[in-house]
């Protein structure tokens, strides 16, 4: 357990539930809170101290904008107010002024920070806020893992078999132009042959995770699981462990592609991304990411015009 961790939209479900993690699980020495809503950020805050008091030594507070000044992880999952979606790329000019605005502030007082973007759409506000920081690339992930654990659970219901046996990564695109990779699913570290029906079935399960959400209409998001994840990224970030997790990376010519943020295999340590890994894939695999990326090309380019000043 070291440092300072910053949360950015720590009174929404997403970075509440992010605090509770990293809290509870002891993952630094201070957690820095910070919300527009203010008085349920307050609220939070009194609830978290009391509730690490008995498991673990982490100081919890509301922060100001110094306050940021030292930390060596900042979680950003702030966004614009709920509204129906059908896909998360709606909501790139709503999220971008904010990763704006904060992007400036992590430059500001913390530019030697690990920075995690969970703001949706994750590649492009990632690939924003590598732009707009301008931190090195191995400092700036998006956080996508949330694919591959439903990945895994939807092979496991097909299966009908323990979850937690299942291994499998998917990459691409956070959104419906993702990629589950058939080839990296494993049961027991063991590979698994399915069917070309069988694949598909769990792929047409994919649009119905964000539609579930949005037909709920409550403005809750995956805040549990994306709790689960981040502290997985944030452990292995703390602890230097080298583990290799999905993550949005800003590409400079790996999966032949450069100039957009998109989500791959990637060893993480200290300093953030120590490697990107560049996984052998299946034909059909191969084929599935170019697609994905040159979908994610355009998404990046989109933020690169919407940044240029206005002329007149």
């Amino acid at each position: 357990m070291s440092g300072k961790v910053s949360i950015f939209g720590a009174a929404g479900t997403l970075g509440s539930c992010a605090a509770y993690a990293v809290a509870t699980q002891g993952l630094c020495d201070e957690l820095v809170l910070f919300d527009t809503n203010k008085n349920l950020l307050k609220c939070h805050v009194l609830d978290l101290e009391t509730a690490v008091t008995s498991i673990q030594n982490v100081k919890v507070r509301v922060g100001s904008d110094e306050d940021l000044s030292g930390s060596r992880i900042v979680i950003v999952a702030a966004g614009a107010p709920w509204r129906f979606i059908t896909s998360r790329m709606e909501l790139l000019k709503d999220n971008l002024p904010i990763i704006e605005e904060l992007s400036q502030k992590i430059k500001k007082y913390c530019p030697q920070a690990v920075v995690i973007t969970a703001t949706n759409p994750v590649d492009p506000m990632n690939y924003a806020m590598g732009l707009l920081s301008g931190l090195d690339r191995k400092q700036v992930i998006g956080y996508s893992y949330n694919d591959s654990f439903r990945f895994r659970m939807m092979a496991a219901r097909l299966l009908k078999i323990d979850p937690t046996s299942v291994e499998g990564l998917t990459i691409g695109e956070h959104g419906p132009h993702q990629v589950m990779l058939f080839s990296t699913l494993r049961i027991k570290g063991k590979p698994v042959d399915l069917s070309d029906e069988d694949k598909q079935r769990i792929r047409d399960e994919v649009p119905k995770a964000l539609q579930a959400y949005e037909r709920l209409g409550t403005g809750r998001t995956t805040g549990w699981t994306s709790a689960v994840g981040l502290s997985d990224i944030v452990s292995a970030i703390a602890n230097n462990s080298g583990r290799v997790l999905p993550a949005s990376v800003v590409l400079e010519g790996e999966y032949g592609y450069s100039g957009l943020s998109a989500s791959v295999p990637v060893k993480l340590g200290k300093d953030g991304v120590q490697e990107i890994i560049e996984l052998q894939m299946t034909p059909e695999e191969e084929k599935g990411v170019r697609d994905s990326l040159a979908y994610l090309k355009e998404a990046c380019q989109s933020v690169k015009d919407l940044l240029k000043p206005s002329k007149g």
